[in-house]
């Protein structure tokens, strides 16, 4: 008993740092189901029963105690799979939104710092980007790029940073005028060191937000483009492209149902946990 009151007490401790918005039930909840994907992005490979790629079970099994999930129709553990796309879907969507953050607030701090003609261009572009319909142009510059997940998540990028542009920018020009920004450009900062030092910490904390918000969204987006062809490609072990070779055997419900469970629980999962950080950030945002 003795012994285990020390972890105790820093469990405790851990606890209590973790910001009250989501120790909340369902901020708890999906901080435990969202670190539990991520967990198994890690893990999985070591824990998973069978092979995702081995062809040696009954085709079209139904859930057993065997297999958990059933098999597909190349006699293939789905349970395996689907905790194998775990890997492929999470680990893409945070390099996305990832990437899309970057992007997005190097082109809005540069467009809200600078201003003028800089800010015009930037921003027109950005205009253009965001005119089209998200998954139309994602589809679109997929299938020109051709169909494989590299090209997938480079579509996605394409029409995903600009929503970060442009709430960069507009934090970026109320930071512009304020007395520390203009003190520190007085005291010979840099345009470089003055974005560094007084506007990148004082943005960090909404764009990090919105990136937990982002990530389910990412998920999302990139298993709609693996559905429709212009993603991963078979064998590949990837929820979007399991769900549509699942469509062809519509009678095997286990085939479509596991991997778009995997697909809802990740996307309300980073959902719910990006709100409650935001309330956390913002504790006025959550009282609206």
């Amino acid at each position: 008993m003795d012994a285990a009151r020390p972890k105790r007490r820093l469990l405790s401790r851990v606890w209590r740092k973790i910001p009250p918005e989501i120790r909340m039930p369902v901020g708890a909840v999906a901080f435990v189901i969202a670190l539990a994907w991520v967990v198994l992005c890690v893990v999985g490979p070591s824990i998973v029963p069978y092979d995702p790629l081995a062809q040696t079970l009954p085709r079209f099994s139904p859930p057993s105690s065997t297999s958990w999930f059933g098999t597909d129709e190349l006699g293939r553990d789905l349970f395996s799979r689907v905790i194998a796309g775990a890997r492929i879907t999470i680990s893409l969507a945070l390099l996305l939104v990832t990437a899309s953050m970057l992007v997005g607030s190097i082109i809005g701090v540069v467009a809200g710092f600078f201003g003028r003609w800089v800010d015009e261009v930037l921003m027109r572009v950005t205009d253009v980007v965001l005119a089209f319909p998200t998954v139309i142009l994602a589809m679109v510059t997929a299938a020109a790029l051709g169909a494989s997940l590299f090209n997938a998540v480079l579509a996605a990028l394409i029409v995903s940073w600009p929503p970060y542009a442009r709430v960069v920018r507009s934090l970026v020009l109320s930071l512009r005028e304020a007395d520390f920004v203009s003190s520190g450009r007085l005291l010979g900062f840099s345009a470089v060191r003055s974005m560094r030092v007084d506007v990148l910490p004082n943005i960090a904390g909404p764009t990090l937000v919105m990136a937990s918000l982002d990530i389910g969204n990412a998920a999302l987006l990139l298993s709609g483009l693996s559905f429709l062809g212009l993603g991963a490609k078979p064998p590949t072990p990837e929820w979007g492209s399991m769900i549509s070779a699942a469509v062809v055997n519509f009678d095997k419900w286990w085939l479509g149902l596991f991997p778009g469970l995997a697909i809802l629980t990740v996307v309300i999962s980073f959902n719910f946990l990006g709100d409650a950080l935001r309330d956390a950030f913002d504790p006025e945002a959550g009282r609206v």
